[in-house]
């Protein structure tokens, strides 16, 4: 009888133990990923990469951004110290963030390339194929990085 009772507790603080860590995890999200963007966090003349998530992420999903944001720093990296190139992470399911959904034709979580000139947006790009690349790296990071120099170029 004791050893059921010591595997009953041990369960119990188990699921305690987790039901903590997720909350905690929750708590601990960055409120730079998740503030709705305004106007004023805009820039008046550069290129955004945006990768923008939903409120699930999959494994998938986090590969994208992470091979996204690493192929535009490892190309990019002038462009974005001379905040010619910004990087930025957005929540599209967050209602500050839903008219993302409509500008950027976004159906599932994507990395879109913006141009603004003069404060108003005057190109952008989404890059659907992120998708597809994904599992090779190479090919991912040269279709980023081949999308992005076209869009700078423009």
């Amino acid at each position: 009888m004791n050893a059921k009772n010591w595997i009953a507790g041990a369960l119990l603080i188990f699921v305690a133990s987790s039901v903590v860590i997720l909350v905690g995890r929750e708590f601990r999200k960055s409120p730079v990923d998740e503030a709705p963007l305004g106007a004023e966090q805009q820039p008046d003349n550069a290129l955004v990469v945006y990768y923008f998530h939903g409120e699930t992420r999959c494994p998938t999903c986090m590969s994208i951004e992470s091979f996204s944001h690493e192929a535009v720093e490892s190309a990019f990296a002038d462009e974005l110290a001379e905040d010619r190139m910004q990087w930025k992470v957005v929540n599209y399911e967050q209602p500050a963030n839903s008219h993302f959904v409509t500008d950027y034709e976004i159906v599932s979580p994507t990395v879109v390339l913006v141009r603004r000139v003069d404060g108003k947006v005057a190109d952008w790009r989404n890059l659907v194929r992120v998708w597809e690349l994904v599992g090779d790296r190479d090919a991912f990071t040269e279709y980023v990085q081949s999308e992005t120099r076209s869009m700078l170029g423009s």
